[in-house]
C-alpha cells in the first residue's frame, strides 16, 4: 500500500497527500467526515514511513514478471531522519502524531464505526449502494448500522466481537437473497454444483481458462480496476457481463458430462419416478439447486417449459433443460 499510494515520495520537508488522503476517504471514515488540512496533517504524520531500496527493487520487480512488481518481497522501512516531528492538528486534536498515533485517533471517531459497520454489512448481509454515494445516502437498515456501530466501540474496535454479533442478529438471518453475486460467487458456485475440479490436476489446464471468466465478468482475479477495489452490488450487472454471467452458468449447469449434473439428473429422476405433474419436477429441479426461492413469474417459465416437455415422459434433456432455464434466471444471480 505504501507504493500503491505513493507514501515512498511522502516527505517531511515534501509531503505527498495521496496515503493520507485514501486512509481517511476509502479505508476508515468516508468522503464528508474530515477536512482538507486534516488530510495534510495525516500525510505528515505518516513520513518517514517507507521502503528499502525502493528504486532497486522497483526495477527487479519489473523485470521478474510481466505483473507489476512481480514477485518481489517489499520490506517496509521507517526513516526516523525523514518524519515530521512537529505538532499536527488532526481530527480535533493535538500533539507531536506520528502515523501509529493517526490511526489510533481515526479508530475512535463514530464515522469510523459507522463506516466500518456500512462495509461489513455490505459484504456480508444486504448489498448497499456504491461507496461514493454513502455520504448522501442513508444506509439501507439504520438499525443494523447502529448495532454493529455500538459492538464495534463496546469491544473496543475488535472486529471478530462485531462480527459476532452480525452473525447472531436477526437481519443476517433473514438476509437471504439480497446481495448480487460478484463474479468469483457465481464461478465458483457454479463449480461447486457441476463437480468440476474437485481435484488438483496439474495437467488440466481448463481451470486457467475457468480462472478468466471472472475478468470476462468484470472481476479480474487479483487485480482490482483501483485501490477502491470493484464496485458491488447492481454495478456487477451490465449488458456485457449479464451475458457472460448467464453462458457460464447455463451451459455448465446444463452438461451431462459434469458429475454433480449428472448426480442431479439421477435425483430429480427419482423424485418424480412415483408422483409426477410439472409442478412436481419443477420442484424436484428447485430442490437439487441447492437453497434458491424463486418468484411467481420465474415459477410460471419453469412451469410451462416442463409442461410441454412432459408429453415424452421425463428425460434427461428435459431436466438439464431446467437446469438451463433455472441457471439464466434473475434468482440465481442473488445469493
Amino acid at each position: 500500500m505504501i507504493i500503491w499510494l505513493d507514501n515512498h515520495t511522502n516527505h517531511k520537508d515534501s509531503i505527498n497527500e495521496n496515503y493520507g488522503r485514501e486512509i481517511l476517504e476509502l479505508f476508515s471514515m468516508g468522503v464528508g467526515n474530515y477536512t482538507e488540512d486534516d488530510i495534510k496533517e495525516c500525510a505528515r504524520a505518516f513520513t518517514g514511513w517507507s521502503v528499502k531500496n525502493g528504486e532497486y527493487m522497483a526495477m527487479m520487480a519489473m523485470k521478474d514478471s510481466i505483473w507489476p512488481y512481480g514477485r518481489i518481497f517489499w520490506h517496509h522501512e521507517y526513516r526516523d531522519d525523514d518524519h515530521d516531528t512537529g505538532d499536527k492538528q488532526f481530527l480535533g486534536q493535538a500533539g507531536p502524531f506520528g502515523g501509529q498515533e493517526v490511526i489510533e485517533i481515526i479508530c475512535r471517531q463514530e464515522a469510523t464505526a459507522r463506516f466500518v459497520a456500512r462495509h461489513l454489512y455490505n459484504f456480508f448481509v444486504a448489498d448497499e449502494v456504491p461507496v461514493p454515494q454513502w455520504s448522501d445516502t442513508p444506509p439501507r437498515d439504520p438499525d443494523a448500522i447502529d448495532q454493529l456501530a455500538a459492538a464495534y466501540f463496546e469491544s473496543d474496535h475488535d472486529i471478530r466481537s462485531v462480527l459476532r454479533v452480525l452473525f447472531n442478529s436477526d437481519f443476517f438471518k433473514q438476509s437471504r437473497f439480497t446481495r448480487v453475486k460478484s463474479p468469483t460467487e457465481v464461478v465458483i458456485g457454479t463449480l461447486r454444483r457441476t463437480g468440476e475440479f474437485q481435484v488438483p490436476d496439474a495437467a488440466n489446464i481448463g481451470i486457467f481458462n475457468i480462472m478468466e471468466e471472472t475478468g470476462f465478468m468484470g472481476q479480474k482475479l487479483l487485480d482490482p480496476p483501483s485501490v477502491e477495489g470493484w464496485h458491488t452490488g447492481e454495478e456487477w450487472i451490465t449488458s456485457g457481463s449479464l451475458v457472460d454471467r448467464v453462458n457460464f452458468a447455463a451451459q455448465r449447469m446444463s452438461d451431462a458430462s459434469n458429475p454433480g449434473i449428472s448426480d442431479m439428473v439421477e435425483r430429480v429422476t427419482g423424485a418424480v419416478q412415483t408422483e409426477y405433474d410439472p409442478d412436481t419436477l419443477v420442484d424436484a429441479c428447485i430442490d437439487v439447486m441447492g437453497p434458491m426461492d424463486v418468484d411467481s413469474s420465474t415459477r410460471a417459465l419453469l412451469v410451462e417449459l416442463a409442461t410441454a416437455g412432459t408429453q415424452e415422459g421425463v428425460t434427461q434433456e428435459l431436466i438439464l433443460d431446467i437446469f438451463k432455464l433455472i441457471a439464466s434466471s434473475r434468482e440465481y444471480q442473488l445469493c
